[in-house]
C-alpha cells in the first residue's frame, strides 16, 4: 500500500476526532446574542504528487470583509440555489479558482466548525486532478498554492500563538510553510485531519 492509499484509508476509517472546547463556547457566544450562525463549506483539494498528496490553499484578496489576506481553502457561503453544502463546496471552489471537481470525487467531511466571523463551516475532503488549471477570481483570491500533506499533519509544524480578536484574546493554532502562515480556522481544520489520521 502506498503513502496515498494509506492517508485515504486511514481518513475513512478512523474515528472522527473533535475540535477543543473552545469551538462549542463560539456557538452559546452567538446564540447568547442571538445571532444566526451562517452555513458555508469549503473543499480541501487533494493533489495526487508522486506516491502522496499535496494540498490546495488559496490566500483570500486583501479587500474582502471577512478574513482579508488569510490562507484559507476554496469555498464559501451557502446560497438558496445550492443543492446542499457539498454543492457549495464545490460552486465556490470553481468560482474562485477555476479548479472542477464532482461530487462523486468527495471522500468525506470533517464536523462543522463555528468561525469567530458566525459561519458554520463544513469542510469536505476531495482528490483532485494532478493537471488541474487554477483561473483566480481577483474579487476572492489573490494567490493560490499547493503544500505537501506530511508538512500539514506534522504536529512539530504546529504552533499555537495568541492573537487579540475583537479585543479579546484567542489561542489559535498556526503551521508556516515558506512566506506564507496558515492560522485560524484553516489551521483548525488541518490540526483536526491530523488527528483524526494519526489518532
Amino acid at each position: 500500500m502506498n503513502e496515498q492509499q494509506h492517508l485515504l484509508t486511514r481518513f475513512l476509517l478512523a474515528p472522527q476526532a473533535n475540535y477543543d472546547s473552545s469551538h462549542s463556547a463560539r456557538i452559546r457566544q452567538h446564540l447568547a446574542r442571538r445571532q444566526a450562525l451562517k452555513q458555508a463549506a469549503v473543499l480541501i483539494p487533494l493533489v495526487p504528487r508522486g506516491n502522496s498528496f499535496h494540498v490546495v490553499l488559496t490566500r483570500r484578496a486583501n479587500h474582502l470583509k471577512h478574513h482579508p489576506g488569510q490562507v484559507s481553502f476554496p469555498g464559501g457561503r451557502y446560497e438558496p440555489q445550492d443543492v446542499d453544502l457539498i454543492e457549495t463546496a464545490l460552486r465556490e471552489t470553481a468560482e474562485e479558482t477555476g479548479i472542477l471537481c464532482s461530487r462523486e470525487h468527495i471522500l468525506g467531511q470533517l464536523p462543522v466548525l463555528p468561525t469567530i466571523s458566525g459561519y458554520l463551516v463544513t469542510p469536505y475532503l476531495s482528490v483532485i486532478s494532478p493537471n488541474y488549471r487554477p483561473s483566480l477570481d481577483p474579487n476572492e483570491v489573490d494567490a493560490l498554492f499547493e503544500v505537501p500533506i506530511r508538512h500539514l499533519l506534522n504536529p512539530m509544524n504546529m504552533h499555537t500563538e495568541q492573537v487579540q480578536i475583537n479585543g479579546s484574546i484567542h489561542n489559535i493554532y498556526a503551521i508556516p510553510y515558506q512566506k506564507y502562515s496558515i492560522w485560524g480556522a484553516t489551521a483548525q481544520m488541518i490540526k483536526l485531519l491530523s488527528s483524526q489520521l494519526w489518532y
